[in-house]
């Protein structure tokens, strides 16, 4: 089977396109601006919107696309598929090579972050240069990132966790929680807008979505396993973290040191999620190193 493109559809007033997917699920994406190829990737509990406000900044430069991690979103769940790195991996894999997409640039957060990385391994002579923003590649256990936000996020995700259980736990995700929770990401609160917060609590009513949410964390193994192919890579990487981020100063320099750099960027006064936080200093930094 292979992946194909679908026609463009209307979501929230916006013309979007489908990219079909091997699972029988798509995923959304759009694409913006004029230039040369770049890939904005969203993270975890996010959605192809995350790069929003970027995306004005960019797209004088750049031909930007912005997508759907699988199952994010309105992209819709196939609860029989495994959500692991190498999943999302193909998929984006996939995506590059159906749109003949070539000397192609990659900045994302988080998952997103870490993403670039494994599909550059893949595709050497496709991928430009590699822009990893607060990669999520540490977890030793069940969210164990997001879970050092603040002791709310820790006592949810903790519960989430939890076999059986954990589903109804998560089942219970509600405006309230989700606020919380992704506060523990940030320095400036008011940088989770109300409006950006309403969007994402309304995946939450999506069929599948606990699956999901669960599966994706369940698998935080494979995205630590793909630190093994660091050092094999040699397209350009830029390393860059918010101050506040969740990792912790050993593990930022464990993945500099596997990525074979120098030094790291980071970002004052920022946490997790640097795309709303610091974005004209995220923009700054693609367009400078393009």
């Amino acid at each position: 089977q292979k992946f194909f493109i679908k026609s463009k559809v209307k979501v929230n007033s916006r013309t979007l396109k489908k990219f079909n997917l091997k699972d029988g699920t798509y995923i959304r994406y759009e694409k913006k601006g004029i230039g040369p190829t770049l890939i904005l990737l969203h993270t975890f509990r996010n959605r192809l919107e995350y790069s929003d406000l970027l995306i004005p900044q960019l797209e004088k430069s750049f031909t930007v696309f912005t997508i759907d991690l699988p199952g994010f979103g309105e992209s819709p769940i196939n609860n029989k598929t495994e959500y692991d790195q190498s999943f999302f991996t193909n998929t984006i894999v996939e995506f590059i090579h159906e749109l003949d997409l070539d000397k192609v640039t990659i900045a994302g957060e988080s998952i997103g972050g870490v993403l670039p990385l494994t599909v550059a391994y893949q595709l050497p002579k496709k991928i430009k240069k590699i822009y990893c923003f607060n990669p999520y590649d540490y977890d030793g256990k069940f969210a164990e990132g997001i879970r050092r936000g603040n002791f709310f996020a820790n006592f949810i995700l903790f519960n989430v966790g939890i076999p059986i259980l954990g589903r109804l736990f998560a089942s219970l995700e509600n405006r309230f929680i989700l606020k919380n929770v992704l506060k523990g990401g940030f320095v400036d609160y008011s940088k989770l807008s109300t409006d950006y917060l309403n969007l994402l609590i309304s995946s939450t009513k999506k069929k599948g979505y606990v699956y999901h949410f669960r599966n994706v964390l369940a698998n935080f193994k494979t995205w630590n396993d793909c630190k093994e192919i660091y050092d094999s890579l040699t397209q350009p990487i830029s390393l860059i973290y918010g101050e506040s981020d969740w990792s912790s100063k050993k593990e930022r320099e464990d993945s500099q040191k596997r990525l074979k750099l120098d030094s790291y960027i980071t970002l004052k006064n920022c946490g997790h999620f640097s795309f709303l936080e610091k974005l004209l200093e995220v923009s700054k930094i693609i367009l400078e190193n393009r």
